[in-house]
């Protein structure tokens, strides 16, 4: 598999993860804490998946497209999948413990 999609799909599966905690925010927070927590936790959980994707994945950065892993590259090539699976499961777990 190639080095970028195995990053999108790492950054992914941090995104899925940080869905999952979100979901389980309690309902007790009001409205600006809630907000405030979301944002944390995604922030949060992005920047630990930009700084282990090396380590995990076991690639120097001179391996990258383009030769270094900076951070402008790195939220390009991860950024979106992380995001979109956080909100999928963000949504999903909500949905489910509301219901």
């Amino acid at each position: 598999m190639e080095l970028v999609a195995k990053i999108t799909l790492l950054f992914a599966g941090w995104g899925a993860i940080a869905g999952c905690i979100s979901g389980f925010l309690p309902r007790s927070l009001s409205q600006e804490q809630g907000a405030f927590a979301l944002l944390a936790i995604l922030f949060f959980l992005f920047y630990i998946s930009y700084k282990l994707a090396p380590r995990v994945l076991k690639f120097v950065p001179a391996e990258f497209p383009g030769g270094k892993w900076t951070g402008g590259t790195a939220f390009k090539k991860g950024f979106w999948g992380f995001f979109i699976m956080w909100l999928l499961f963000w949504i999903m777990v909500h949905t489910i413990l509301v219901s």
